[in-house]
């Protein structure tokens, strides 16, 4: 009698089983992403990015004009945008002048100052300034590179040592 009593367990058992096997389809899967404008300043999204340095170098007067650029990976604003977004690169005044038209690199923790000037071109006619700046509409995602150009005046030629400034490059898009 044991033997009949499996049996009949077994035979209830497998139905149920077979009934739960299936498989379940949706009629259609919803998948997303948008593209927002978007850019990397020199690869990075990061904020507070040091771009690099405009090196004018050694010199011993500033009786003619001293003029420096300069380069990828060292002081040059590399742009990466989503295509069709408008971006705009402005340059601050710096530390110690009173405005982009009286940019001044300082000795130290001195009172001594340098006068230069940041250009948008060679030609240095455009002063890169902190409200017009570099303007450019970018039509596919490729890096553009924007060198910076530099000019030390002439003028009486400062007190020996390191001058230096620090200006801040703003991005808006």
């Amino acid at each position: 009698m044991a033997k009949n009593i499996s049996l009949l367990l077994l035979m209830i058992v497998l139905p149920v089983w077979a009934a739960n096997d299936q498989t379940k389809t949706s009629s259609t899967t919803l998948i997303r992403l948008e593209v927002v404008n978007g850019c990397l300043l020199n690869n990075t999204s990061t904020n507070g990015l040091s771009l690099g340095s405009l090196n004018f170098g050694n010199i011993y007067a500033t009786t003619a004009p001293i003029n420096a650029n300069t380069s990828t990976g060292s002081g040059s604003i590399q742009l990466r945008c989503t295509p069709g977004t408008t971006a705009k690169i402005t340059i601050g005044a710096g530390l110690y002048g009173t405005g982009v038209n009286d940019r001044k690199m300082r000795l130290g923790a001195g009172a001594n100052t340098l006068n230069y000037q940041l250009y948008t071109s060679a030609a240095r006619s455009t002063v890169w300034d902190d409200v017009t700046g570099v303007s450019i509409l970018l039509s596919d995602d490729t890096t553009r590179t924007f060198p910076v150009y530099g000019r030390v005046p002439v003028q009486t030629t400062p007190a020996n040592g390191n001058y230096s400034d620090q200006v801040l490059v703003t991005l808006s898009y």
